[in-house]
């Protein structure tokens, strides 16, 4: 063979392997880079402060427990200007308030909703329907030395006592003063609500132990639940005599409607009926009878 052909021959084959080479390389897929694996972590929901809200239906008038009452878990921020928000301290500053309208179980509350004693309307949303609030004068005596308290039950005493009327005495003719004095149950079996301006809750808690060394105040003023007609009669009743506070026990069954029968027929109590010393003063001086031969002579002695 000649050279030529064999150089020929050499060349076409190299040419030819180095094509299916270049083929080969142009269909091989590249392999991808491997990069480092980095853990993402999400980030966390925002946990937003619980809020007030009710454990069961709240009517006014209602006072609020531990069972009426729990702190949700919101999904949202509520403003604290608006809303009761979990703070230290618990539920203890909402114990013993009310509502002034009906709350359904399970709604947020709202201080435009939730009254304390002490509040304005907290008075107004406690009033059994139907009734009234009326305040009346007192004092020490009176309230029996502070001893009345908001969420007791009293009757109501009306006391007069006119000191310039009295009657001339047969023994001397000069005049000794007999006090007209009488006195009458007035209203029976009536709630207190507050005294002074300081009302206070059915729903008792725990007091703070400095708050209980404070000096006690006797209240001039008490205000009691009552119907309108009873109302009346305290309102023109303070203005004649003293109006006395006697407390009734907390199991006394006594209704309003049995009560106002009685009253209907009871009497006035007055001074004869309270003691026999003015009868005793009024009565006419003992006469005795002296013989002194055939003169009779007769002569009253003082008792």
């Amino acid at each position: 063979m000649k050279i030529s052909s064999v150089l020929f021959v050499s060349g076409a084959l190299v040419f030819a392997l180095g094509g299916a080479f270049i083929v080969r390389g142009m269909t091989v897929t590249p392999a991808k880079p491997v990069h480092p694996k980095v853990d993402i972590t999400p980030e966390p929901a925002p946990i937003y402060a619980p809020v007030l809200t009710a454990g069961r239906e709240l009517h006014p008038g209602d006072f609020i427990g531990a069972n009426d009452v729990y702190w949700k878990q919101v999904d949202r921020d509520y403003p604290s200007e608006f809303y009761f928000k979990k703070e230290p301290g618990g539920l203890t500053e909402i114990y013993g308030s009310t509502v002034n309208q009906l709350v359904p179980k399970g709604e947020l509350l709202t201080y435009d909703v939730v009254v304390k004693p002490g509040q304005p309307g907290f008075i107004a949303s406690v009033l059994t329907p139907g009734k009234r609030a009326v305040a009346i004068p007192t004092d020490a005596v009176s309230s029996s030395s502070g001893l009345v308290q908001a969420g007791d039950h009293v009757d109501v005493i009306l006391g007069l006592e006119d000191k310039q009327s009295g009657k001339k005495s047969d023994k001397d003719d000069a005049l000794m003063s007999f006090p007209f004095v009488a006195s009458q149950t007035l209203v029976t079996n009536v709630r207190v609500l507050a005294l002074n301006n300081k009302e206070r809750s059915a729903l008792r808690i725990k007091e703070d132990k400095e708050k209980s060394k404070e000096k006690a105040v006797y209240p001039e003023t008490v205000t009691l639940e009552v119907t309108p007609k009873q109302a009346e009669r305290l309102t023109v009743a303070r203005e004649l005599g003293n109006l006395q506070l006697v407390i009734r026990a907390v199991n006394d069954s006594t209704t309003e409607e049995t009560s106002s029968a009685e009253l209907a027929a009871r009497d006035v109590t007055t001074l004869s009926d309270t003691t026999d010393v003015y009868k005793q003063l009024q009565s006419p001086a003992a006469t005795v009878i002296q013989y002194q031969g055939s003169v009779m002579k007769a002569a009253q002695v003082s008792n």
